[in-house]
């Protein structure tokens, strides 16, 4: 009986897979506020105000990846494996992210209004561009604590924190449609932040670092080792470019919608374009484990890529085939004009999320062996594509047309790097990898 009890709770003590699980439930929790908060949004809101408010929450977030200067995944892939200075380092990405994102956010508050005149409201009432520059900040710390928080292994607080934030902003939507509030949803989204980001980090610097140090004694990186200082630089730099890339259609397509299509069409298509998106951060949080725990054990990667995709395989496929037969049911909370406008949209972008699924694990394993101008090319040709195709869709085909764009991008991209990733998980593990991960590995300890 004890026999078989410790064989059904052995995966569980796995921290590969309990990270994911942590990680993967933050995804689903965060997506289900999300859909709530959304959901309510357009209730309460007319689709112009939800549509210019989700359009520059968009673009917030795009520009607080491009101001975090890529630090989330260094910390993820990095932070891990450190001798010492592990508070200080994250001290220092706090402070670059911060000096980025205060020069990222007055420069969009100068040129947003000149791009169009949608813009020009930021600008209009000075309080609400000065909360912008702060929420520019103050997001990128929330996701830097996020990411510190996976690299020493205490993933499991990441929901907690998320789920918090969730129902912080869900609550604050009618209150400041009570109030009166202009632009009540980017408030909504935005001053929720502010009351996490100090007890977290106490929690993070005097309990979750030390104690990450004490237990298992990092004794460095073969893949850092390798790359050296230059090599740090152009890893960060090129990764930097990608993750920029990457983000770019949360920030350039509700902003292109706005332009071509205009607001409304915006909240038809920003509604499925977040369920989905929501969908395959699935998929790219246990990627995120699979680099965290990779870093801590380089010589086994592969087999790590393995056990990640077998499981989430049986997350990704049911999900999309759920996504695709229930488009309606699943529009329905957020209004009949959502299912009427919106279904075709989600169907679309449902159809792209397993060549999605297949690019988080190609990109999580690029990452873990310091191989970023592979995760760079991708996000390269991808963008491209996608704009392109929705410049030359939307015209004929509206909202369906960008969504259509979507899908062609993603599938193309995933469908170039399949025969690469699948070699990969055939192949044999990396005999120089392995002996360097040994030999960096402290006495006495046995790496997994």
């Amino acid at each position: 009986m004890s026999g078989a009890w410790l064989r059904r709770r052995a995966p569980t003590k796995d921290p590969l897979i309990s990270s994911a699980y942590s990680l993967v439930a933050n995804s689903a929790l965060t997506a289900a506020l999300g859909v709530a908060f959304w959901s309510v949004a357009a209730r309460l809101y007319d689709p112009v105000e939800l549509g210019r408010d989700a359009a520059l929450i968009a673009v917030m977030l795009e520009l607080s990846a491009i101001c975090q200067l890529n630090m989330v995944n260094a910390i993820t892939r990095f932070l891990p494996s450190l001798e010492r200075g592990t508070a200080s380092a994250l001290l220092r990405a706090y402070a670059a992210s911060a000096a980025a994102a205060l020069v990222g956010g007055l420069l969009f508050l100068l040129l947003a209004p000149r791009v169009s005149n949608e813009f020009h409201f930021i600008v209009d009432d000075w309080r609400l561009g000065a909360l912008y520059v702060v929420g520019l900040v103050t997001w990128g710390w929330f996701a830097l604590q996020d990411a510190a928080l996976t690299a020493v292994r205490r993933a499991s607080w990441v929901p907690v924190e998320n789920g918090l934030f969730g129902i912080l902003k869900l609550a604050a939507l009618p209150a400041f449609l009570a109030l009166g509030a202009a632009d009540g949803v980017f408030l909504a989204w935005t001053l929720p932040v502010l009351l996490l980001i100090v007890p977290v980090n106490l929690f993070l610097f005097r309990t979750a670092i030390p104690e990450h140090l004490r237990k298992h004694r990092p004794a460095g990186s073969a893949v850092l080792a390798r790359l050296g200082r230059r090599g740090l630089v152009r890893f960060m730099a090129q990764d930097w470019g990608a993750t920029a890339l990457a983000l770019a259609p949360t920030a350039f397509l509700p902003v292109l919608i706005v332009a071509l299509l205009g607001p409304r069409a915006n909240a038809y298509f920003f509604i499925p374009y977040m369920i989905v998106t929501a969908f395959n951060m699935l998929f790219a949080a246990a990627g995120t484990s699979l680099v965290v725990e990779g870093a801590l054990a380089e010589d086994r990667i592969r087999a790590m890529a393995e056990r990640i995709a077998r499981r989430f395989a049986l997350i990704v496929v049911p999900g999309t085939t759920v996504m695709i037969a229930a488009a309606p049911l699943i529009l329905l909370p957020f209004g009949e004009d959502y299912v009427d406008k919106s279904s075709s949209v989600l169907r679309l972008l449902a159809c792209g999320c397993v060549f999605y699924a297949a690019l988080a694990l190609y990109v999580a394993i690029a990452r873990v062996e310091g191989r970023s101008l592979r995760i760079l090319t991708v996000e390269a040709v991808k963008l491209p594509l996608l704009l392109g195709g929705a410049i030359v869709l939307s015209g004929p085909l509206g909202i369906e047309g960008i969504a259509l764009a979507w899908l062609g991008a993603v599938a193309m991209v995933a469908l170039a790097v399949a025969p690469s990733l699948v070699r990969f998980l055939r192949g044999r593990p990396s005999r120089e990898v392995a002996v360097r991960a040994r030999r960096a590995a402290p006495q006495g300890v046995r790496l997994p």
